[in-house]
C-alpha cells in the first residue's frame, strides 16, 4: 500500500508542507512468488518417447527362411521399394500415403501364415537410402510393433541392389 507521510520543515518565515509517497512491494513479491510456484507445479515437462529396440544378443548371427522375408528400400518422395526373399530384381514400389505400408506388411504376413501355418518367422529388413528423410526410417520402425513384427533389422543397401537400381546412390 502506499502511504503518505508529511514533513513540515520549518526555514525562517516560510513553512513548506511535503509529501512523499513510499510503495510497499512486499505483496507484489509474494504474488510473484505465488506465480512461479503455481506454474513450476501445473507444468508437465516434456516426456520422451522412444521405441523400445531388441537388439540381438551376441553370438552367431542367425539364419531367416528367404520366404518369411521382406526388404524394403526407402526412397524419396515418401515411396517405398520392396521385394520379397532375395528377389532383388523383382521390385515393387509402395508409398507411405494411404498405408501403403501397413497394407503391403499385413498382406506379406497373411500369405506366410497361409503358406508356412505361421507368421512368427516374419523378418523385413529396411534399407534407407540417401534420397529418405529421417520421418521415413521412423516411420517404418513405427510399422513393426503395430504389425507385430518381431524380427526387423536396419542396415545400408548392398552392392548388388545399387548395381540393379543405380537411383538408389
Amino acid at each position: 500500500m502506499a502511504e503518505i507521510s508529511s514533513n513540515n520543515a520549518a526555514k525562517g518565515k516560510h513553512k513548506r508542507k511535503v509529501l512523499s509517497t513510499r510503495v510497499d512491494l512486499t505483496p507484489m513479491v509474494d504474488l510473484g512468488f505465488l506465480l512461479i510456484t503455481f506454474f513450476i507445479i501445473t507444468t508437465t515437462l516434456s516426456q520422451q518417447h522412444a521405441m523400445k529396440l531388441n537388439l540381438p544378443v551376441d553370438g552367431s548371427p542367425t539364419t531367416t527362411a528367404v520366404s518369411k522375408t521382406v526388404t524394403l528400400i526407402l526412397k524419396d518422395n515418401n515411396s517405398v521399394d520392396y521385394y520379397n526373399g532375395n528377389e532383388v530384381d523383382k521390385v515393387a514400389t509402395i508409398s507411405f500415403k494411404d498405408n501403403g505400408l501397413r497394407n503391403m506388411l499385413m498382406n506379406k504376413k497373411k500369405a506366410i501364415k497361409q503358406s508356412c501355418g505361421s507368421d512368427t518367422g516374419t523378418t523385413v529388413i529396411i534399407k534407407p537410402t540417401s534420397l529418405s528423410t529421417y520421418n521415413n526410417v521412423v516411420a517404418a520402425l513405427n510399422e513393426m510393433p503395430v504389425n507385430n513384427i518381431r524380427k526387423y533389422v536396419l542396415t545400408d543397401l548392398t552392392k548388388e541392389e545399387v548395381k540393379l537400381h543405380p537411383e538408389y546412390q
